[in-house]
């Protein structure tokens, strides 16, 4: 239900411009200049890389399933399969899953996984520590995640009563923000001592939902904890630890990160190309990276709001994104690569509205 529901809301704000397949990578999180082109633009950054574990052949069956139920129809143009809500579809959008409310996916990009292996560890080792047993075995076998639990136990170790129910007050804290069944699948999940938490099957059965949406909802869970936490809406004494210490993955190319240490460092793309040795286009393409993966970084000095407004009207107009298309309709003489830097800048480009989210305008 809730994968489905997804579905439908990455269709209705595709607007016929993606395949079929570009849902499923942006669900995947395949690592794509492509794909996070498609979250920021149509306004999809929220759902990027939230079912990672999906198959192509199930999440295809998941679209027959759709287009069995009429929800959604399947439409070609040139060569290309598109979806679209009918009306049924449009119906069952309205009626919005709460918990799709708690994805931030692209900002806890691979972050919430190792909050939640850590979580989930840390709580396994106190609860048994508490209860003088150390014959268990561990339910987290990421050597990484091993160790930083074992470094963390020394220093904690001798106020252990302490920060055990530190660790109950954080949680506690955090589930009053989720539902009641929310709540319960969270905790479901939880091993402490002589109580294994439950696997994704038997949650899936026991709370007559499928595998992936229960997958799905703990994901929702834990960005949602790690958003309350982050912005301080819920103060905690043993959790803040763990989100502090948490790295932000970089998503660049080894040879984009490169130039962007460059541009970080007031050097011009002329500079650039010519202290690495490479063409201009191929500094531009690094800079429209660079911008894709940080919506951040100034854009200012390569084109500004009007200019960015006189691009994200042409889209509207010719309800297209082909760069031809667009600087066809465009009077003013604009670039090729200040069409791509645009695109960097626009969100949600054929909604109504006049809306550019130009760093400088994000709160």
């Amino acid at each position: 239900m809730i994968l489905e529901q997804l579905i439908l809301l990455c269709t209705k704000q595709l607007h016929k411009q993606r395949s079929v397949g570009a849902i499923y990578h942006l669900l995947n999180g395949k690592r794509s200049i492509q794909t996070l082109q498609d979250a920021h633009l149509f306004n999809l950054d929220r759902y990027y890389g939230i079912l990672p574990t999906i198959s192509r052949d199930e999440f295809e069956q998941h679209i027959e399933r759709l287009i069995d139920q009429n929800v959604i129809n399947k439409v070609a143009k040139d060569h290309v399969d598109y979806l679209i809500l009918t009306e049924v579809g449009k119906e069952n959008l309205a009626q919005l899953i709460h918990v799709i409310n708690y994805f931030n996916g692209l900002l806890f990009y691979k972050s919430d996984e190792l909050f939640y292996k850590k979580l989930l560890l840390l709580t396994q080792v106190l609860t048994n520590d508490f209860k003088s047993n150390s014959s268990y075995i561990p339910i987290i076998e990421d050597a990484n995640v091993q160790l930083w639990v074992r470094q963390t136990y020394q220093k904690i170790k001798t106020r252990l009563t302490d920060h055990l129910q530190w660790l109950y007050d954080d949680l506690y804290s955090l589930l009053q923000h989720l539902t009641t069944k929310e709540a319960e699948i969270f905790v479901d999940r939880l091993t402490t001592f002589e109580n294994y938490g439950l696997s994704i099957q038997q949650l899936s059965t026991k709370h007559e939902q499928s595998t992936n949406d229960i997958r799905l909802t703990l994901r929702a869970i834990v960005q949602k904890m790690l958003h309350l936490m982050t912005t301080t809406q819920v103060e905690t004494r043993l959790l803040h630890h763990i989100v502090n210490e948490l790295p932000r993955f970089n998503m660049l190319t080894k040879s984009a990160h490169v130039t962007y240490k460059y541009l970080i460092q007031h050097y011009s793309i002329e500079q650039i190309a010519s202290i690495r040795r490479l063409k201009i286009n191929t500094i531009y393409d690094h800079l429209i990276e660079i911008c894709w993966y940080d919506q951040t970084f100034p854009v200012e000095s390569y084109i500004n709001d009007e200019q960015i407004l006189l691009i994200k009207r042409a889209i509207q107009t010719t309800g297209s994104l082909q760069l031809k298309k667009i600087k066809e309709a465009i009077e003013t003489d604009l670039s090729y690569f200040q069409i791509r830097l645009a695109l960097t800048r626009i969100k949600n480009v054929f909604a109504e509205g006049e809306e550019i989210y130009a760093s400088k305008h994000q709160s």
